[in-house]
């Protein structure tokens, strides 16, 4: 019997070539892409194109992660509108720092009487139904530097979430977020009294509102399949919350108010991303801006008829 030959097997190359751009900057997106899924990848360049590679056995997936990609942006850039001039945008700032402004001089002027009225207190809310409690203590502070402060991050984080909720959106989220933090802060410290005032409880409540929009952008994009992707903005925002929110260790800080605050904020900006309120037109943004400030204003109207 003659002897049995064997045909040399073909190589199979261990890297292989997907997709080539003709710039970078495609090649990086892509690439960052597919990291989020735990694909490794790699970028080449031969003459003015630019080579993304992966191992051949991530092939099939490299290739489902890139056309979903480019499925979704085309789908982001068909859908997004034309963005409003940015001066347009933010026209709400000004007006929400003078409405603090403004709480902070009556409360100054109307004395210890005002700020009885509107302090929350977990014994008058829970024990005596006296809910607007948890609405009017936002716009009550402790002293100058309190409502400075308050005036300078609130805005801060007002004016990240405004281009993701737009102007009214973004205001009545802000102040839910703060009253569910009050609710929160009065729940927990019950039976205690405890009495607390302050726009820091919605503050803190604005910056949960932009950590729940994060994570809400992550699962959109497909992005959020690794834990780490999730831990990001989940430690920046705990981070930001224990450098503003500890006040140094000072007694009059409220800790608690601050991290009820972001606990209420973080489910709620989640939930309101999933309806695009960015996307909303004009006048649902005006009634959700007329929302908020008919509830703050009615809400010292039932506590001084009530009260």
């Amino acid at each position: 019997m003659p002897p049995c030959t064997l045909e040399p097997v073909p190589s199979i190359p261990l890297i292989v070539d997907i997709a080539q751009y003709v710039r970078l900057k495609e090649a990086r997106e892509r690439g960052l892409a597919l990291s989020a899924r735990g694909i490794t990848h790699s970028i080449g360049r031969e003459g003015n194109i630019w080579l993304l590679r992966v191992a051949a056995l991530d092939v099939a997936a490299a290739m489902e992660e890139l056309e979903a990609y480019d499925a979704e942006l085309k789908n982001t850039e068909v859908c997004s509108p034309e963005e409003p001039p940015v001066r347009l945008r933010f026209w709400s700032l000004p007006l929400v720092a003078l409405v603090v402004v403004a709480g902070a001089v009556l409360q100054a002027e109307r004395g210890a009487a005002w700020t009885d009225l509107g302090i929350l207190s977990s014994e008058k809310v829970l024990a005596q139904g006296q809910w607007w409690r948890v609405v009017t203590a936002l716009t009550l502070h402790g002293d100058v530097p309190h409502v400075l402060a308050n005036v300078w991050v609130g805005l801060l984080f007002g004016g990240l979430l405004v281009p993701a909720f737009g102007q009214g959106v973004t205001w009545l989220a802000v102040l839910t977020a703060g009253a569910a933090g009050n609710a929160l802060t009065a729940l927990a410290y019950w039976p205690q009294e405890h009495r607390s005032l302050g726009a820091s409880t919605a503050v803190f409540g604005a910056l949960g509102l932009l950590v729940g929009d994060a994570l809400w952008l992550l699962l959109r994009r497909r992005a959020g399949r690794s834990w780490w992707k999730w831990m990001l903005p989940l430690g920046a925002g705990l981070s930001l919350l224990a450098f503003l929110g500890a006040g140094e260790g000072k007694a009059s800080v409220d800790v608690m108010a601050h991290l009820w605050g972001f606990a209420a904020g973080l489910p709620l900006g989640f939930g309101v991303s999933l309806l695009r309120p960015a996307h909303a037109p004009a006048p649902v943004q005006f009634a959700c801006g007329a929302c908020a400030a008919l509830a703050l204003a009615g809400a010292w109207v039932f506590g001084s008829l009530h009260g």
